[in-house]
């Protein structure tokens, strides 16, 4: 799910809200752009650079960056590897495989060429089946849609239109919205999407395609757990002939073309060292893979071994010390009239139910409860303590008869972010590069919109309309620059006011919400649209 939020001197503001109460986010904004933040220098990889004599294997991929199999514009940038199999890595793989070398994925909603060559390198051996993030916020949508999917996300799951903010036991509302208002949106000039992909005509979407509700597109929260959202991609992925690599475990990370190698100056590229395992775990074989004219992604997570590869344990930020339960679980919220997502504020039981899919005759919805916990127990010891739990904080106090858990999953918290995001040809995403609390579903959202902001740097660089270095610092920069001043504060802001630490009569986001004429749909669209300055424009740095 996504909160909204008003970041400092967002032009959407003065555009789009000019009688409607505003919220503001006042962090101190650190533009990186015009800091004295020093350079990085490439830290010393775990293994030797390849031989100068020899040519990295790379999973069946050309090596030859003169082979007629790749455009001419292919010897900037050859195979790109993205390590990890999970949505963010998914996400980017189906985009640059749709690539055109036009502006953006072609008008047949595919990639009206070859694409981009890509290989995803995953540690595991099957997709991640555990409960995880199910709702994508406004900001992602763009990126949902050009890559093609958000047709199958809404047939496979749903869109919510309702959040509302609670207090605890009496369950009286604080605060909400309906977000229909964001049901036919043309994203025509809206800040952060790029205008020669989104410039469309009112009323049709991506492809030709009617767009939502109405007209334009509908922005409103998308809907569909991550396992099934994960495998919607792969299919994708797969029928676009990108390789996936199971069993592909990265235990280094280095470069090519650092200085001169006898004389000769190297070409630039990126190579991961490789473990490829069996599923009993045991190791088959080690190799290389990557080298001249390759770029690694890292998007493996918030253990990311391409991070470490980088910069080690540095991983700035903080952890909460409080621990989080998260289940899917069938229960009858409808009954009590509860919204699709709701937050009860609370110090102690704070917790949130949102909706992850619909009714059936023989269901209710199934829920995403999530709730607050002591620190520091056993997963059995968490199990054990759900059914108390649940009957001292949902509606109707429910017994083990009134509902059905599926999962139980407990989590930490934390606020991190990478010393950079780009270290020669080697680049982090999402969870790789950052991580925030969950309350707001700014993570994921996040994540996916750094793999749009991303994909639109190594598009322009692949179809020779920008520069690599470029390119590539600005990818670190504007993308660092929004999670301190947009992400990590509204997050942060989020968990302190579900949990109590805000003081609700001075809360100027619930004040607001009440404000807000109930049934004014076009207002409340129009402030959820302030939501997209988490976006940056990376096109507006190519050559015209």
């Amino acid at each position: 799910m996504s909160i909204l939020y008003f970041p400092s001197l967002d032009p959407l503001r003065q555009l789009l809200l000019p009688s409607l109460p505003i919220i503001v986010v006042d962090p101190i904004l650190i533009l990186l752009r015009n800091s004295s933040r020093p350079k990085l220098s490439l830290p010393t990889a775990p293994l030797p650079a390849p031989g100068s004599g020899s040519r990295a294997p790379n999973f069946g991929m050309p090596t030859d960056l003169s082979s007629p199999r790749l455009p001419r514009k292919a010897k900037i940038v050859g195979t790109i590897y993205i390590i990890g199999a999970g949505p963010s890595g998914l996400l980017l793989a189906l985009l640059l495989s749709r690539h055109s070398s036009t502006f953006g994925p072609g008008p047949d909603g595919g990639g009206g060429g070859i694409g981009i060559p890509v290989t995803i390198l995953e540690a595991a051996h099957a997709l991640d089946p555990r409960p995880r993030a199910a709702h994508y916020g406004t900001p992602c949508i763009p990126d949902l849609i050009r890559a093609g999917i958000i047709d199958k996300i809404r047939d496979r799951g749903f869109v919510l239109s309702t959040m509302t903010w609670r207090k605890p036991g009496t369950f009286e509302e604080l605060g909400g919205f309906e977000s229909g208002g964001l049901r036919g949106v043309s994203m025509d000039g809206l800040e952060g999407v790029p205008e020669g992909v989104w410039g469309l005509p009112r009323g049709i979407g991506m492809n030709g395609r009617k767009g939502g509700e109405g007209e334009g597109e509908d922005l409103r929260t998308h809907c569909l757990v991550l396992q099934d959202l994960c495998k919607v991609m792969l299919e994708e992925c797969l029928e676009r002939g990108v390789q996936v690599c199971w069993g592909s475990r990265v235990v280094g990370v280095g470069h090519t073309g650092l200085g001169d190698t006898d004389g000769e100056k190297e070409e630039k590229g990126a190579w991961v060292e490789v473990e490829v395992t069996g599923e009993d775990g045991e190791v088959k074989e080690r190799k290389r893979v990557g080298g001249e004219g390759c770029i690694v992604v890292g998007a493996d997570g918030a253990n990311s071994a391409v991070r470490k590869g980088l910069f080690g344990d540095e991983f700035p930020g903080f952890t909460w010390d409080r621990t989080i339960i998260a289940t899917n679980t069938y229960y009858d919220f409808d009954k009590f009239g509860w919204s699709d997502a709701n937050f009860i504020i609370d110090p102690d039981n704070f917790f949130m139910a949102a909706r992850i899919s619909p009714a059936t005759p023989s269901h209710p919805s199934l829920y995403r409860i999530t709730y607050a916990e002591v620190p520091n127990l056993t997963h059995a010891q968490y199990l054990a303590r759900q059914p108390f739990k649940f009957q001292s904080i949902l509606p109707g106090f429910p017994t083990p008869d009134q509902y059905q858990l599926l999962t139980l999953s407990p989590y930490k918290m934390h606020q991190r972010c990478a010393p950079s995001f780009r270290v020669g040809r080697v680049l982090l995403v999402a969870d790789a590069a950052h991580l925030c609390n969950p309350w707001g579903g700014l993570g994921i959202t996040g994540g996916f919109v750094d793999v749009g902001g991303l994909y639109d740097c190594l598009a322009g660089i692949w179809d020779d309309r920008a520069d690599e270095e470029e390119m590539l610092e600005l990818y670190s920069e504007k993308r660092m620059e929004k999670w301190k001043t947009v992400i990590d504060p509204v997050s942060q802001e989020n968990f302190r006011r579900v949990s109590g630490q805000l003081e609700m009569e001075k809360d100027e986001f619930l004040g607001a919400l009440r404000k807000v004429k109930k049934g004014d749909e076009k207002g409340v669209g129009k402030v959820l649209l302030g939501m997209m300055g988490v976006r940056y424009d990376f096109t507006v740095h190519y050559r015209r």
